[in-house]
């Protein structure tokens, strides 16, 4: 067991390499699969079986189950890999801007939002020429309730290392004027912001009376002066 379970490690530290073979690509999918046996095995019998690992996300439950060794279960999880490829290959290559310029993300944010039916709070991460690398959404499923997790917002600055961000947050109804407690949001995450050295580009709030913009209406400046880590420690030094 200690053997095959080295194996598994070993091949699994390949992946970032991009160095792996068809086979090992599909032997890792089955480990999931099948969590107790050794999948090379299986993963050749399958190649062999449909010719190529697009050939095996082709086949039906019923042509793979034909394979030995391969279940109805292990099956219907490679039916399902093969469904989720196939969605997510006919998807927009993003489902927002790739690259961040003010105006043009307002009215991104004009049309992205207007059919949602829960507030939610979206952080835009941006490398250092604006460039959009990826939207986190920070939502609890629950109409005009949304909450952040210090820790949780912590950590992504931590795994990504952006150079700024954007957040945009929804109001179902009324207008896009801040609340206190956007303000207050606002405040907080300029503060997490300092302590990572990323610059807070923006906080947009949307409504279906408009977008409004902390930068724009020149409250963004106001609190990154406000609640940066070194106005902090400035009003509480001796």
């Amino acid at each position: 067991m200690a053997g095959h379970e080295g194996h598994r490690q070993r091949i699994i530290k390949k992946l970032d390499s991009g160095a792996l073979e068809e086979h090992e690509l599909l032997e890792i999918l089955l480990f999931n699969a099948v969590p107790r046996r050794n999948t090379n095995d299986l993963a050749h019998r399958l190649l062999a079986a449909f010719g190529s690992i697009k050939g095996v996300f082709s086949a039906s439950i019923e042509q793979l189950s034909a394979v030995n060794g391969i279940g109805s279960g292990i099956a219907a999880y490679l039916v399902c890999i093969g469904k989720f490829y196939e969605y997510y290959r006919e998807l927009p290559k993003a489902e927002y801007p790739e690259h961040f310029e003010l105006e043009t993300f307002i009215q991104f944010v004009k049309g992205a939002y207007k059919n949602l039916k829960q507030e939610v709070l979206d952080v835009y991460l941006l490398d250092e020429s604006s460039s959009v690398l990826l939207r986190r959404r920070f939502t609890l499923n629950q109409k005009g309730f949304v909450e952040v997790s210090p820790d949780d917002f912590s950590k992504l600055m931590i795994e990504y290392s952006p150079s700024g961000i954007v957040v945009v947050h929804n109001h179902l109804y009324g207008t896009s004027t801040p609340s206190v407690a956007d303000d207050r949001t606002t405040k907080q995450v300029q503060v997490a912001c300092s302590f990572h050295n990323v610059l807070f580009c923006d906080h947009l709030i949307y409504s279906p009376f408009g977008v409004y913009s902390y930068y724009k209406d020149g409250k963004m400046q106001k609190i990154s002066q406000e609640c940066s880590i070194a106005s902090i420690l400035d009003s509480i030094s001796i």
